[in-house]
């Protein structure tokens, strides 16, 4: 192999491997997770203090300071001006909006404020968690003089972020954030499907199939827990009807095995309610619904002495249940999705089985345990309200 031939191989490799798992290439060396630094440190931004303007400037600053000493966060001073710019208040009370801090874990606000004597103040700060713009934890300090106010500082700090309760961060990679579906999930799914086939006047299927299914799905969140997904897919029965019949004659008896196979081809357009709970990178989620089928051509027909035939097939009401589980785990830039289903059509199929003597219409019910797996892709980022 030259050396061309070679670097051209170790592109192709590298690019492959980027595609497969970006998260794994990419956490440490390139960017951290939301929230987080390079270094993998949650990112606390600290809004300009309220009060006395040169104490609060002090305390300003001396936070930062406090902060980067716990070795745990970074953090960024957010100026007077940028705020004013930005048109916003910044009320010492409420979670500053993330407008303001994008790509902040957390947030500090304060404010310097006259104690009950006269050479009293102190300092109270509020510690916020930007994920879901919730207070973490208040407290203040009470000081004569700045100095004094300054020293005790990193113990005010210390005692807030003590009541932070995460993930640890271990060898700088970030934690893992929690799953979050996107507004649109797209994918592919194929598998294998067992049906049953129950004639008319059977009391258990007289004909059974081990067929292949497959296709595209879309779902929609309606919020954290539900989502509704929609699907079109490809499927096809294989009707076999074995018998014995006796060829011989009248004193004789001649037994031939006769194996009668239909084959119809169709697309099914399932429409399941989802109820979606998470673990972590991984997911579960009961389904249900409805689906209705669309048969494709004629049915063929052939038997053992090579005899084919194509006949006209039907349904009155060309729909059906369906219930079952959905799983799925982190993987990559999307997910693996594996399920499994039950099915049942609401009425029967009739395959108009008209041509040559002696023949009959076929009319059934199907039964189908299907088993798929598949991958899907997320799209468009849900906007949450503050």
């Amino acid at each position: 192999m030259n050396k061309n031939r070679f670097t051209g191989w170790l592109a192709f490799s590298g690019l492959l491997l980027m595609l497969l798992f970006p998260r794994d290439l990419y956490a440490q060396t390139v960017s951290g997770a939301e929230g987080y630094d390079y270094d993998g440190k949650a990112i606390v931004s600290i809004l300009p203090f309220t009060g006395e303007e040169k104490a609060a400037a002090d305390f300003d600053r001396a936070v930062a300071g406090a902060v980067i000493n716990l070795q745990k966060y970074s953090s960024r001073i957010i100026s007077a001006g940028t705020v004013e710019a930005a048109g916003v208040r910044v009320p010492t009370d409420m979670p500053p909006v993330r407008e303001l801090i994008p790509g902040a874990r957390y947030a500090l606000t304060g404010g310097v404020y006259p104690g009950s004597y006269e050479t009293e103040y102190y300092l109270q700060l509020w510690l916020w968690d930007m994920r879901n713009s919730t207070m973490i934890y208040t407290d203040d300090l009470v000081y004569q003089n700045i100095d004094e106010g300054l020293q005790s500082l990193p113990g005010l700090v210390e005692w807030l972020f003590s009541h932070i309760i995460e993930d640890t961060v271990e060898d700088g990679t970030p934690p893992e954030k929690a799953w979050e579906d996107k507004l649109l999930t797209a994918g592919i799914r194929s598998g294998v499907s067992q049906r049953w086939y129950t004639a008319s006047g059977e009391t258990a299927p007289g004909a059974r199939a081990l067929n292949f299914e497959g296709g595209f799905f879309l779902s929609v969140r309606l919020n954290s827990l539900f989502s509704i997904q929609a699907e079109a897919d490809f499927t096809f029965d294989n009707l076999v009807y074995r018998g014995v019949t006796d060829t011989g004659g009248e004193g004789a008896y001649d037994p031939v095995l006769e194996n009668e196979k239909y084959t119809g081809y169709s697309l099914m357009f399932p429409l399941l309610f989802k109820a979606n709970f998470r673990f972590g990178n991984f997911r579960i989620a009961p389904l249900a619904g409805i689906y209705a089928f669309l048969p494709l051509g004629k049915v063929s027909y052939r038997n053992p002495a090579g005899e084919e035939d194509s006949f006209s097939w039907s349904v009155p009401v060309p729909l059906g249940y369906m219930a079952g589980f959905e799983a799925a785990v982190k993987f990559g830039p999307g997910s693996l999705v594996a399920d499994i289903r039950y099915a049942g059509d609401f009425s029967a199929t009739t395959i108009q089985n008209t041509a040559g003597a002696g023949r009959e219409d076929i009319s059934y019910k199907r039964r189908i345990l299907s088993f798929t797996l598949g991958y899907a892709f997320g799209f468009i980022d849900v906007v949450k309200k503050r």
